[in-house]
């Protein structure tokens, strides 16, 4: 088994890139036309401007050019993609709380060419030069791509033709705006470029498409609306369940240091059409029932409740539409009942399930969970656990043409494990899958190496693995897949505590007070009168009820992520000789759960 960071061999050839002139594109669409932004565009301007150093404000992706294409025919293609699709010529303005996407029906867009240094560059180097070209375009540019600017931007390296000048295209580089595109719609302008480059013909137009202007006014709809509603509820219902983390490692070193792991397995891709002959659910929503298994295992959590991202491209008019969609879904599994194959069926459904609740309004999804946020005590994350980025290409699977079980056990050995570092994700672990035909390419991220390591995200990787290898020649029971997981539940001392399905370590949440209340004493207890988790602390001038006490307590969550806040707090005039003594506590001014929110003082 191959477990490396990525490097690069001494004998690799150097990529260096000389700028030429930028090559105007102009282009000219259907309409020029202003209107308010649909629910994906909402939602991420929402978290863009709450996270406005996020890595992914801008997607990169690389453009597949044809042999023997040169800059004018990158130009060309260009220029068909923004009359294409409206969103990659659109702006967008942010006035008094209403903003608005702004169509260009006309402009000129440039495609930046850089020229390769050397001679003999072909086909085979075009993967290192788009790294070196998507490196450069980005340290050119680090302002990124704003609300008021053009959306994409293209960049073409290119080999030194004999007068000097631009020749023969290596390799094309697009960045675009996430507010302008989600990962399905990348794919949709890769997939698209792609045709062009190969087909001349294909260079066209076309017929008006569907544009985010016309997803805005379906949205508008009375179904739509309700549906939306629907969609609120159905959250509400799962946030008050939904723990804050549900990876929450027991040790408590931060580095701030995150990384990624990721995993290339064959043999797991070969498992998952097994299992999925056997079942005839998505390889996706298997990859999905393993990664649940093992959380299940090491949490101790039969219930898991956590966010996903839903692509939301369902309907028939959405599969080529280039426009950002997805938005967090929050998905149920249950866990530790039925066999593997059950899992699957039943993931695969609560995936299903939770995306048909993935279209909403971000503002008020974010005000209902404030709203329980603040009653259950807890910050909320949002970030995906799981999100999938996967491309499934293939029919349903032939059982008479998969591998057999010894086949797949036998390719474990050539499963690799590559880390590298990232900024990191908000949420403690997260899984992306990027691939699932032919190889199983999952992503494991940590947000801190300190409290999640590579070595544990090395053996949540390769658990998923050993249990989809395990389930490859048959259905597993409960017992079998947690001998196929091979992994044991997280150890936990004394002071941890499962409250409200969080886990919670005492010490972290007496941080937690310590920290809101100063200057009084105040004291976490695991449990009073049948009570978890409850406060004692002495009345100051600024807290003197347990309503004031609680709103301190949220407001300073976000510097204990890992914690929740108690749930009773008892005030006293003074604190006892011995503060450790729930008993020694007296002279109570107050008691209660402090949920009702009250004004800052």
């Amino acid at each position: 088994m191959n477990t490396t960071a990525p490097t690069r061999t001494t004998r690799r050839r150097r990529v260096q890139l000389t700028p030429l002139p930028s090559v105007p594109v102009t282009f000219t669409g259907h309409r020029t036309a202003t209107g308010p932004l649909t629910l994906g565009q909402l939602n991420t301007m929402h978290w863009l401007v709450g996270s406005p150093n996020h890595p992914l404000h801008t997607l990169w992706g690389e453009l597949e050019v044809a042999a023997g294409m040169s800059v004018d025919d990158v130009v060309e293609t260009v220029r068909v993609l923004l009359g294409r699709y409206e969103a990659l010529r659109t702006h967008y303005v942010v006035d008094g709380g209403h903003p608005r996407q702004c169509v260009a029906g006309s402009g000129v867009l440039t495609v930046e060419v850089c020229a390769l240094a050397g001679d003999g560059w072909g086909p085979r180097d075009r993967p290192k030069v788009a790294e070196a070209l998507g490196r450069w375009m980005a340290e050119r540019d680090r302002a990124g791509l704003g609300l008021t600017r053009p959306p994409l931007r293209v960049g073409v390296a290119t080999a030194t033709g004999r007068d000097g000048q631009a020749g023969q295209v290596i390799a094309c580089v697009a960045a675009i705006s996430h507010l302008t595109v989600d990962d399905q719609a990348v794919k949709i302008v890769r997939r698209e470029f792609a045709e062009m480059a190969r087909d001349r013909s294909a260079r066209r137009v076309g017929a008006p498409c569907h544009q985010p202007l016309d997803q805005v006014r379906a949205e508008a709809v009375p179904a739509a609306r309700r549906q939306a509603e629907r969609a609120l509820h159905y959250w509400q219902d799962q946030l008050e369940r939904m723990p804050h983390f549900l990876y929450v490692p027991a040790r408590a070193t931060v580095t701030g240091e995150s990384l990624a792991v990721q995993m290339s397995s064959e043999a797991a891709a070969m498992a998952v059409r097994r299992v999925a002959a056997r079942t005839r659910v998505s390889g996706s929503s298997i990859v999905l029932a393993a990664i649940c298994a093992v959380l299940a295992q090491r949490t101790g959590l039969r219930e898991l409740v956590f966010p996903v991202i839903s692509s939301n491209r369902f309907e028939r008019h959405l599969t080529r539409y280039v426009g950002t969609l997805a938005q967090a879904a929050v998905v149920t599994v249950e866990t530790g009942a039925g066999g593997f194959d059950a899992l699957a069926r039943q993931t695969w459904a609560s995936v299903m399930e939770g995306s048909r609740h993935g279209r909403y309004d971000v503002v008020e999804r974010a005000e209902l969970g404030d709203r329980i946020a603040y009653e259950r005590g807890l910050c909320f994350n949002y970030d995906p656990v799981f999100n999938n980025l996967a491309v499934e290409s293939r029919p349903a699977p032939d059982p008479g043409a998969l591998h057999r079980p010894e086949q797949v056990s036998a390719a474990v050995g050539r499963t690799e494990l590559r880390w590298r570092s990232l900024p990191g994700p908000a949420t403690l672990v997260r899984f992306d899958l990027y691939q699932v035909d032919d190889v199983v390419r999952l992503d494991g991220w940590s947000i801190d190496n300190g409290l999640v390591p590579r070595t544990e995200l090395e053996s949540l990787l390769l658990a998923v693995e050993r249990l989809l290898v395990a389930a490859a020649y048959g259905d597993l029971d409960a017992d079998r897949t947690r001998e196929a997981i091979g992994l044991d539940p997280i150890s936990r001392g004394p002071d941890w505590l499962l409250v409200d399905s969080c886990w919670v370590d005492l010490t972290e949440v007496q941080r937690l007070l310590d920290d809101a209340l100063a200057p009084a004493v105040a004291r976490i207890f695991p449990s009073v009168d049948g009570r978890a988790l409850v406060a004692y602390l002495t009345a100051t001038e600024s807290v003197s009820t347990p309503e004031q006490a609680h709103a301190r307590c949220v407001a300073a969550l976000q510097r204990h992520p890992v914690a929740i806040a108690p749930r009773q707090y008892v005030v006293c005039r003074s604190a006892p000789a011995d503060p450790a003594d729930p008993a020694a506590w007296r002279e109570f001014t107050g008691s209660g759960t402090g949920r009702e929110p009250v004004a800052p003082r």
